[in-house]
């Protein structure tokens, strides 16, 4: 498979007349990991739905090559964009606490490539994550209660 990358450029996006995001760039190149970090308030939630479509930018771009394409992804749907490999995972408290680990984890093999390779994905997703196998069988909201370190 081919590398992946992502650019941010020059997006201003917000809700109505509160602006949120101005002028941000940013670009997670292939095999790279980026960590949005700040304090409530600072756009961090707003850029994210911005690159998955749910918000739209009033101005900029966001370019993701995946498999060697580039595709701008401004002004297509959040399914287009999610169909293009795209995702985005919401803290925990946004899982479906009353399926187990592993039935949230398959809940995003919808799009069709996912589904073919669904017991792959899964291997993979354990091997870099491995209390996610062992907690598989737990329901996911009670997960965070048990992942937390001992009281001090």
């Amino acid at each position: 498979m081919a590398s992946s990358s992502l650019t941010v450029a020059d997006i201003h996006a917000g809700y109505g007349a509160v602006r949120v995001l101005e002028d941000v760039s940013l670009n997670v190149g292939a095999g790279e990991t980026v960590a949005l970090l700040g304090t409530n308030g600072n756009g961090k939630s707003t850029l994210m739905k911005s690159i998955m479509g749910i918000v739209r930018p009033t101005s900029g771009s966001i370019r993701a090559v995946i498999d060697g394409s580039e595709h701008e992804l401004v002004g297509r749907s959040t399914e287009d964009i999610v169909d293009l490999g795209i995702g985005f995972v919401p803290e925990g408290r946004r899982l479906f606490p009353k399926l187990t680990v592993s039935q949230n984890l398959l809940l995003s093999a919808f799009r069709p490539t996912a589904r073919a390779a669904i017991a792959r994905n899964l291997d993979l997703c354990f091997e870099t994550f491995p209390r996610l196998k062992e907690r598989s069988r737990q329901l996911a909201g009670r997960s965070s209660r048990c992942w937390r370190s001992p009281a001090r």
